[in-house]
């Protein structure tokens, strides 16, 4: 839920009055957490590539361009991402070699780009790859 959405959800309750008591700042906290709990959740990393939580289509996280074109991977059962402007770095649950790197065609990673999907790879390949380079991280139990 972006931040209009949350404002629209926030001024349909403004008619109960509490907004303008001290007890307003506690009802607006309790809703907007109520709210953004509610949502379907997702996590943007690059351009148009998102973590998805389970849904109907998959019972674990999963990687996912929102634009989704045939060369753009879809990747689930994500334990843990890494990733920065260039690359995304995935750690799948289950066997030791279920890393997946998927690396820009260009400067920046972009959907339906043709970016590089390499994997599966050793945990081994993916330390000498991220070697010297700074990536954002996110790890699921």
């Amino acid at each position: 839920m972006d931040k209009k959405e949350l404002e629209k959800q926030l001024m349909r309750f403004s008619h109960l009055g509490v907004t303008h008591s001290k007890n307003g700042a506690l009802f607006n906290f309790i809703l907007f957490f109520f709210l953004i709990s509610c949502s379907p959740t997702s996590i943007k990393l690059v351009d148009d590539y998102y973590i998805y939580s389970p849904d109907n289509y998959y019972a674990t996280h999963y990687l996912k361009c929102k634009l989704s074109s045939d060369h753009d991977p879809v990747i689930d059962s994500v334990r843990a991402v890494y990733w920065n402007d260039s690359t995304i770095i995935i750690r799948r649950k289950g066997r030791m070699y279920n890393w997946w790197v998927i690396k820009s065609s260009g400067e920046k990673l972009k959907c339906c780009n043709n970016d590089s999907i390499i994997g599966p790879v050793s945990e081994h390949f993916v330390k000498a790859y991220m070697a010297n380079t700074k990536f954002n991280r996110l790890v699921f139990n």
